[in-house]
């Protein structure tokens, strides 16, 4: 009986030995783990309103077959919805909901991503264009009238046409509504929110031209943080894939510039002048500018800065800012950063996060992002003051800046 015991207790500590080497060879060759990590479907974000949303899902759709793993599209419309979205709101749900983020313009000139975050290959061109209604004749009314969203890319673009004068709307279906009803001579605007545009009214049709600025060009991929960086290594290789094989082309050639362009148009201008990168040595900062504090905020509007703060932005805002947007925030070679031609006086779609996200990674425009960070929530403070917000007291930091999602409205005249 004994002899019988040793042998039961030598095989069992053979078998078990056998097993945890098994174990552990499955663990290094990646197996077992493979196995595991490949059973959960990836978890895909989207932008809830982005007009290139059907395009969107259907390479993720794509790329994922060609991958063989499982994904899912998440639910994002309560955490987004029709909200701007920064760069800090999607490295959250990142880290939370999301394993990537599909449909993100990334422009070359754009710094956002650049820390801690892993961009795909791109897989769709969506530039911002001008456009018209194609019974416009601009080369009679001249330069005219150009509609822009605020708080866009098309501000920036449109502030280098020479002269132009601006019609700042509230979104992009305000913008094309400006344009439609003959309020402006023509617009600027992401050349996807047209395509949707006239997926929703077949019967229009818009007259479009390429913008040929450094902010003009954008791509669209897919982003994750660093520990995904494997999970973009194949999504960019299934990319290239279905490039090669002409898919990608086939499902966004309906997004390409084609699909709607009905002709050159003559905006009676003969190039782009890039004032807003290319200052010329008599516009460099000057830090003797005087900026006035138009003492207009109101108790009616709080908002989170503090009053100090609000003094220390007007004197970076009259060395960093003022050359382009003006002494009185009134716009020059920039748009205006004050009163109705910077933002609605109610309902703005537009949040203080957004804007100052906007500001960190794209002004000055001779040094985008370059400013340390609580020099940008100051003048965040300032460009709150300037339009009619009253401070709570409470500092304004660069985190709680970037994070918040009030509505900016602009209270002065």
């Amino acid at each position: 009986m004994a002899r019988l015991l040793s042998f039961l207790r030598t095989a069992m500590s053979i078998q078990s030995v056998f097993l945890t080497l098994s174990y552990c060879a499955l663990i290094s060759t990646g197996g077992l783990a493979a196995r595991f990590a490949d059973a959960a479907p990836v978890q895909v974000c989207g932008f809830p309103q982005s007009p290139t949303k059907m395009v969107d899902q259907q390479v993720t759709e794509a790329i994922f077959r060609d991958l063989n793993k499982p994904y899912h599209l998440v639910d994002l419309n309560k955490e987004i919805g029709r909200h701007a979205t920064s760069e800090y709101t999607i490295a959250k749900l990142l880290q939370s909901k999301c394993d990537v983020f599909m449909g993100v313009p990334i422009s070359k000139q754009d710094l956002q991503f650049k820390a801690g975050m892993t961009i795909s290959s791109s897989y769709m061109q969506a530039n911002f264009v001008k456009f018209t209604v194609p019974s416009a004749s601009l080369k009679k009314l001249g330069r005219g009238v150009v509609a822009v969203a605020y708080k866009s890319p098309a501000q920036l673009i449109a502030a280098e046409e020479k002269d132009a004068n601006f019609d700042v709307e509230n979104n992009t279906a305000a913008v094309i509504h400006a344009v439609l009803q003959g309020n402006a001579q023509y617009g600027i605007t992401w050349f996807p929110s047209l395509i949707e545009y006239q997926h929703e009214h077949p019967a229009i049709h818009f007259a479009t031209q390429s913008t040929k600025t450094q902010i003009s060009d954008w791509k669209l991929s897919f982003v994750a943080n660093d520990k995904n960086q494997n999970l973009i290594r194949q999504i960019s290789a299934a990319i290239r894939r279905l490039s090669a094989s002409g898919q990608i082309e086939s499902m966004t050639k309906p997004w390409s510039m084609r699909a709607i362009s009905l002709g050159n148009m003559d905006f009676g201008t003969s190039r782009l002048m890039p004032a807003v990168y290319n200052s010329m040595p008599e516009d460099k900062p000057r830090l003797d500018r005087v900026v006035e504090m138009t003492g207009a905020a109101s108790p009616a509007h709080e908002a989170n800065f503090a009053a100090p703060q609000a003094l220390l932005g007007k004197t970076l805002y009259a060395a960093e800012c003022a050359q382009c947007h003006g002494d009185a925030l009134q716009g020059q070679t920039a748009p205006a950063l004050r009163g109705a031609g910077f933002a609605p006086a109610a309902n703005s779609t537009m949040t203080v996060g957004g804007i100052y996200q906007y500001m960190t990674t794209n002004m000055p425009a001779d040094k985008p992002g370059k400013l340390k960070p609580k020099d940008y929530a100051n003048i965040m403070a300032f460009l709150l003051h300037e339009n009619g917000y009253t401070p709570s007291g409470k500092k304004l930091s660069p985190s709680t800046a970037g994070d918040d999602q009030t509505p900016f409205n602009s209270f002065v005249k």
